[in-house]
């Protein structure tokens, strides 16, 4: 099992990560065959290591999204998903 961690600078940025009902993280779980906990700053993802990278790299992906201010919404997790996996 792999573990990686993702500060997240912001509770507003969490809280549009996970979405409603933690939607968004659950297609990454489900997608990337992982595990996505939230513990005050900190996201930790566990899983094999090359999911737990892919998934790495889309959850950090859609920070940098909510940094800008902008929605996540299901339509950007696909997109950033299927990113992570065209780049590896």
């Amino acid at each position: 099992m792999f573990e990686q961690i993702i500060n997240v600078d912001r509770m507003e940025q969490a809280v549009s990560l996970f979405g409603s009902f933690d939607e968004n993280i659950k297609m990454i779980e489900k997608r990337f065959n992982v595990s996505v906990s939230n513990r005050d700053e900190l996201i930790k993802i566990s899983g094999s290591e090359k999911n737990t990278t892919l998934a790495q790299q889309s959850i950090e992906a859609l920070i940098a999204i909510a940094e800008k201010g902008e929605q996540i919404i299901p339509q950007n997790v696909n997109y950033v998903m299927d990113m992570a996996f065209e780049n590896n």
